[in-house]
C-alpha cells in the first residue's frame, strides 16, 4: 500500500483531482476541496495518502497530513459512508468543524453536505462521538501544550465538545497557564 508522496503538482482539476509527477510518473489522487486549495500548479507537494482498493480499480486518496488521513479512516468505518462521501463530507467543511459538528452532535450542520441526509448525519454522530477528540487537537492546532491540556481536562472528566469550545477561547502559551484559563472557561 502507498503511504505517502512527495512530488510535483503537475495537474489541478476542481473536480477534487491532483495529478502528482514523481520521478517522471504520474499520480492521480482525489483530495478533498479543502486539500485541493492549498496547492497550484507546479507546486512541490507531499500527501499522506490512503490506498482504496476495489474489485475494478485502486484509487489513491490524498490529505495534508496524518491526522486528515485518520479522521478519513475513521468516516470510513461508518456503516453508510463510503470513501467518496467521506472525502465528500471533508470537501464540504474544515476537518476541525467537522469533528466539532460530530463532537457537539450538530446534525443540521452535517446534513447540509450534499449526499448526506439527516439519519446518515446522526448515525456518524452516533458512532463517532468522543472519538475523534485526539484528532480535533492535531488537525486543529499545533500545540503540544493544548494537546497536554485537552487530556489533562479529559482525565478531570471534561467532555471533548467542552473542551474544544474552552480552549478556542484561549490564547496558546504554556501548559500551566493555558490549563488555567481552559479550567476558568469552563467554570
Amino acid at each position: 500500500m502507498i503511504g505517502w508522496l512527495k512530488g510535483d503538482v503537475r495537474e489541478l482539476d476542481p473536480a477534487g483531482l491532483i495529478l502528482l509527477d514523481i520521478g517522471g510518473i504520474g499520480y492521480e489522487v482525489s483530495v478533498s476541496l479543502q486539500t485541493l486549495c492549498k496547492f497550484k500548479q507546479g507546486d512541490p507537494a507531499e500527501l499522506s495518502i490512503h490506498t482504496h482498493v476495489r474489485e475494478d480499480q485502486i484509487t489513491l486518496f490524498g490529505f495534508s497530513d496524518r491526522s486528515e488521513r485518520g479522521i478519513f479512516r475513521k468516516l470510513t468505518s461508518v456503516s453508510g459512508i463510503g470513501a467518496r462521501m467521506a472525502l465528500n463530507l471533508m470537501s464540504g467543511m474544515a476537518t476541525s468543524e467537522l469533528i466539532q459538528a460530530i463532537e457537539s452532535a450538530d446534525d443540521a450542520a452535517i446534513a447540509r453536505t450534499p449526499g448526506i441526509g439527516s439519519k446518515t448525519a446522526q448515525r456518524l454522530i452516533l458512532e463517532l462521538q468522543g472519538k475523534l477528540g485526539g484528532d480535533a487537537m492535531v488537525a486543529g492546532t499545533a500545540s503540544g501544550n493544548a494537546a497536554d491540556v485537552r487530556s489533562a481536562l479529559l482525565n478531570l472528566g471534561y467532555k471533548p465538545a467542552q473542551i474544544d469550545a474552552a480552549l478556542k477561547k484561549i490564547e496558546v502559551s504554556d501548559f500551566e497557564s493555558m490549563f488555567r484559563a481552559a479550567l476558568k472557561a469552563l467554570a
